[in-house]
């Protein structure tokens, strides 16, 4: 038998294949090209006019370090999250035209990898992304302290006269000022505790008290290490005697200089003291009978 299509016959066919065509548009839609952002490393730049102080409250000329240990960024394009990635990093980024990416660094708080959040002090990178679909495009963000940052010297050991702003207040080894550029982070003179036999220990404190305001707090220091060590604080009160050291984190050792950021709003605000002294012990490990803790650039960072 023969099909005889109608001029109405073919028009109804036509309309049913256009219907199921846009159908299959409609079920599978035309997906948008991202263009791609690669980023090795945050740049940390300083800050001009921020305030920086010795351990008394006294002015210092001395810059903070520009140290830092930002391994993941949280991007956001537009004012919409595109996502939080870890460092190197290529991520997709549907935009058109141009538009405003913002990338905020991050770090590990106390140490842990499971809490890595944004961190208070750091201003985030924001700039004009034009998009280029199927691209990718390196891109190196900067950071920097906020302006109204405050950051206190407790201790960069670079003292002329080569004593530490530490005592000796525990064991039987104590915290030296060592310079050695083979072993320096920055080239210049750091803190060193050696542990040289079993039963070696070493607890040392900050000589001079210093204050810690209310509100977002963080000691920074860099260390590199081949056994574990504690760090913490000792809350002072005026019309009582100080209360024992509090360590506030555990460190495990490293083969090469690392970034600590260290949380301290939580313990300063149930302990209420007038003034703090920041405490370092440092022990030797099961089966270890010697090692050494290299420490340096220890700051407090406030609002």
């Amino acid at each position: 038998m023969v099909n005889i299509f109608t001029p109405s016959k073919l028009l109804g066919l036509l309309f049913c294949a256009a219907f199921l065509w846009q159908g299959c548009n409609i079920i599978n839609p035309h997906e948008p090209i991202p263009t791609y952002i690669h980023i090795d490393s945050f740049s940390f730049q300083q800050s001009p006019g921020l305030t920086v102080l010795r351990y008394d409250n006294s002015p210092s000329g001395q810059l903070p370090t520009l140290s830092h240990e930002i391994n993941t960024v949280w991007v956001y394009y537009n004012g919409s999250r595109v996502g939080i990635f870890d460092l190197p990093a290529t991520f997709p980024v549907v935009a058109s035209g141009s538009g405003q990416l913002q990338i905020v660094p991050a770090v590990a708080i106390n140490g842990q990898n499971n809490n890595v959040a944004q961190y208070p002090f750091y201003s985030p990178d924001t700039s004009t992304l034009i998009a280029q679909p199927g691209k990718i495009i390196n891109y190196t963000p900067k950071t920097k302290f906020y302006r109204d940052v405050t950051v206190k010297l407790i201790d960069y050991f670079d003292e002329s006269n080569n004593t530490p702003n530490f005592a000796q207040s525990g064991g039987n080894r104590s915290l030296r000022i060592m310079s050695d550029n083979a072993e320096s982070y920055d080239g210049s003179k750091f803190g060193q505790i050696d542990l040289l036999a079993v039963g070696d220990s070493s607890v040392d404190s900050s000589r001079n008290i210093f204050t810690i305001p209310s509100g977002v707090a963080f000691i920074e220091f860099t260390y590199k290490t081949t056994i574990p060590f504690y760090v913490g604080l000792q809350a002072n009160l005026s019309s009582v005697i100080s209360s024992a050291p509090y360590y506030l984190s555990g460190i495990s050792p490293t083969t090469s200089w690392k970034k600590f950021y260290l949380q301290v709003d939580g313990f300063t605000a149930n302990a209420q003291g007038d003034s703090y002294n920041f405490y370092i012990k440092a022990v030797l490990a099961d089966a270890q009978s010697s090692g050494k803790l290299l420490i340096d650039n220890i700051q407090l960072v406030t609002f």
